[in-house]
């Protein structure tokens, strides 16, 4: 029961964290310099200029963050270090992410409580747990570029990606801690088990 709850939530949180990687709009902001005001929209991918906005479309100009060459960048508007850290960490957890749901699957099918389900049950929530940290990693990285770059970062500047990630972190948490019950109700019954093959009743 507390395995397929686990699961349940690993798998929405799974969902709702590669819809918010692969969006583009995590924050908007205004930077202002000396020489212009610039609208940044900042994902974790990509980094957006809006160069002009009209009531029907809006015109930007993206940076990747992972192809870009730090020497080439002209305006502060991210910081380079934090982009490709926090990059590195979304495609990290999503590999894990799919490695769980992989694991998952194959302890799902096997439907036993013996010691290889434990050992099944025991790797998915440490890895559960590093993909909980790697997420919330990310967007404490993203707000950290922001600090650091002169923006205050407040609420209105985070657009729905962001929540949306925040609550994938939840739901990896949540999963991880169905994981580690169903992890502990498999123990308890083992060790009932082996204490009823062993009570005086069973042996004559």
């Amino acid at each position: 029961m507390f395995f397929l709850i686990g699961f349940g939530w690993h798998v929405a949180a799974s969902f709702a964290f590669l819809v918010a990687i692969l969006s583009p709009n995590w924050i908007a902001f205004q930077l202002t310099t000396s020489s212009d005001n610039t609208n940044v929209q900042r994902g974790i991918f990509y980094v957006c200029e809006l160069l002009s906005k009209t009531s029907i479309y809006e015109l930007i100009q993206c940076t990747s963050v992972i192809d870009v060459d730090p020497v080439n960048i002209q305006k502060e508007t991210w910081k380079y270090k934090l982009g490709i850290a926090s990059a590195a960490l979304a495609i990290s957890c999503a590999g894990l992410s799919l490695i769980v749901l992989w694991l998952s699957g194959i302890n799902f099918n096997r439907r036993k409580r013996d010691s290889i389900t434990q050992c099944f049950l025991s790797t998915i929530c440490i890895l559960l747990f590093v993909t909980f940290c790697t997420s919330v990693a990310i967007w404490i990285l993203l707000i950290a570029e922001i600090l650091s770059i002169g923006q205050k970062a407040e609420t209105s500047i985070f657009r729905w990606p962001m929540w949306l990630a925040i609550g994938a972190s939840g739901g990896f948490l949540m999963g991880f801690i169905s994981m580690v019950l169903s992890f502990c109700r498999g123990l308890s019954c083992r060790r009932r088990r082996r204490d009823e093959l062993y009570s005086p009743e069973n042996h004559f």
